[in-house]
């Protein structure tokens, strides 16, 4: 036999020389356990010969040997059902990681949607400030005017088709401001509820 190892072991009082592959200590353990039944098994039956205790220590061995098998494929079952529920467990957290990173990646665009619909609320704040201040002054020429066309009117009528046609046309353009000023405060008053309708569904989604 190739790479065997030889030992000398006493097994129930009797001497043999064994060679196996396995290491020398190895060789020395298993001869100790059979010698250590066959002593332990002599002290109930110790009428029977070497021979019949070497039988029952050969029965016992194997039945010890075909328990372990058992137990074996049955610890191997358990093994296999606990990878089976550490798979799905795993599975479950990738799936709760992923869910996350897509939870993540949402708030992220919404919150970006909200900056947006907030620059685009300030710019159109802006401009109907702008506009609130053009549509006053406007107010204050066309006060100015209206007051001069009254003089005018006093001081001389025959200029009064004239100077009416230019009080028409400076109402006209005022209405015309007033109207502008109108459909800006209508466009800012729906950015408001737009950035009042995201912010509610963030704070829903963030409980």
């Amino acid at each position: 036999m190739a790479d065997s190892n030889k030992v000398t072991v006493k097994i129930y009082g009797q001497e043999y020389t064994i060679a196996g592959s396995n290491s020398s200590d190895q060789i020395v353990i298993v001869a100790n356990h059979v010698d250590s039944m066959m002593n332990e098994l002599a002290k109930g039956a110790s009428s029977l010969p070497a021979s019949s205790l070497a039988v029952l220590t050969a029965v016992n061995i194997t039945n010890d040997y075909f328990d372990a098998k058992d137990k074996i494929v049955e610890l191997e079952g358990r093994i296999t059902n606990l990878q089976k529920d550490s798979d799905h467990y795993i599975q479950l957290w990738e799936d709760a990681k992923a869910s996350f990173k897509q939870y993540k990646e949402d708030a992220q665009n919404s919150v970006e949607q909200l900056q947006e619909l907030q620059r685009i609320f300030n710019m159109k704040n802006i401009e109907l400030n702008k506009a609130s201040d053009t549509v006053e002054e406007l107010t204050a020429k066309c006060a100015d005017l209206e007051e001069k066309l009254e003089e005018q009117e006093k001081q001389a009528k025959a200029n009064k088709k004239e100077e009416s046609a230019d009080a028409d046309e400076s109402l006209k353009k005022y209405k015309e401001l007033e109207n502008s000023f109108y459909d800006i405060q209508m466009e800012n008053l729906h950015l408001k509820d737009e950035l009042d309708t995201l912010k509610k569904s963030m704070m829903k989604d963030l409980d």
